[in-house]
């Protein structure tokens, strides 16, 4: 049997998932995205996880990494590592 062993984590960064809708309205919050959460059903939320958890590694402490999901195109789109005021553009579509 293996001892147990200590892991010290630095410290890590800050990584947001935002939804993006069809007419361009960015989701940021949790309550929010509970009220539209049915036209997200094609995320893998494990995926999403893993990644969220890949990219606070990769991100710097006074900065921050975004997850953003598309609903339009259905795409996910990464932005690592950037300012802590940044955020995607949204697109607006003409159907």
């Amino acid at each position: 049997m293996h001892p147990l062993l200590n892991y010290q984590l630095g410290d890590l960064g800050k990584v947001t998932t935002i939804y993006i809708l069809k007419t361009g309205e960015i989701i940021e919050s949790r309550e929010e995205y509970l009220k539209i959460e049915d036209r997200f059903t094609w995320v893998d939320r494990r995926k999403i996880i893993d990644r969220i958890l890949q990219l606070r590694g990769m991100t710097d402490t006074n900065r921050k990494s975004v997850i953003a999901i598309y609903e339009k195109d259905h795409s996910i789109r990464e932005f690592v590592n950037v300012e802590v005021q940044f955020s995607p553009l949204s697109y607006t579509y003409n159907s």
